[in-house]
């Protein structure tokens, strides 16, 4: 751009093109973080949220989605309360996270989350088995009450003395 071409509606145009820019950046940065959670980010990563925004761009961060997304650790603990009582093989486990975030867990993944499970108490080895499908697990971890059915109203006593007949003179 030269000395010439500086005028309000070519600065204006360039500020929209910097803005849909910026918005398909966050966008991406979005798909990514929800696709790969456990990305570490870099010290030289550059925070787009930090840098000061002019006041056009005030209504594409009104747009930005405000919701709180749940950490990697946070599915997979969901995930093993869901597991069975009974025990669960590695291979259960990756399937029900694959449920809920379908995307499967890598093996390394898994193997680490059950060990460190372990070590705080909340995973037990129920049966200990070498070869390709490895050990049984069992968790600890009380599971929330199931939802108890509503007693019956009590319309039905009103419906009831509504059928009876009532005595004629």
């Amino acid at each position: 751009m030269t000395v010439s071409d500086l005028s309000p509606d070519a600065l204006a145009r360039l500020e929209a093109k910097l803005v849909a820019d910026l918005e398909m950046v966050r966008k991406v940065r979005a798909l990514l973080e929800e696709h790969l959670p456990m990305l570490a980010t870099t010290p030289a990563a550059v925070n787009v949220r930090a840098v000061a925004m002019p006041a056009s761009a005030a209504p594409i961060q009104a747009l930005a989605p405000a919701e709180k997304r749940k950490s990697h650790d946070e599915i997979l603990l969901e995930c093993l309360v869901q597991m069975p009582e009974g025990g669960f093989a590695p291979q259960d486990f990756k399937r029900a996270v694959y449920k809920v975030t379908r995307n499967f867990p890598d093996g390394s993944t898994v193997k680490t989350f059950l060990n460190r499970m372990i070590r705080q108490g909340k995973v037990v080895i129920a049966e200990a088995r070498t070869g390709r499908n490895g050990s049984l697990y069992r968790c600890t971890v009380p599971r929330p009450a199931p939802a108890e059915t509503l007693p019956a109203s009590s319309d039905s006593s009103v419906v009831s003395a509504e059928s009876t007949p009532a005595p004629t003179e």
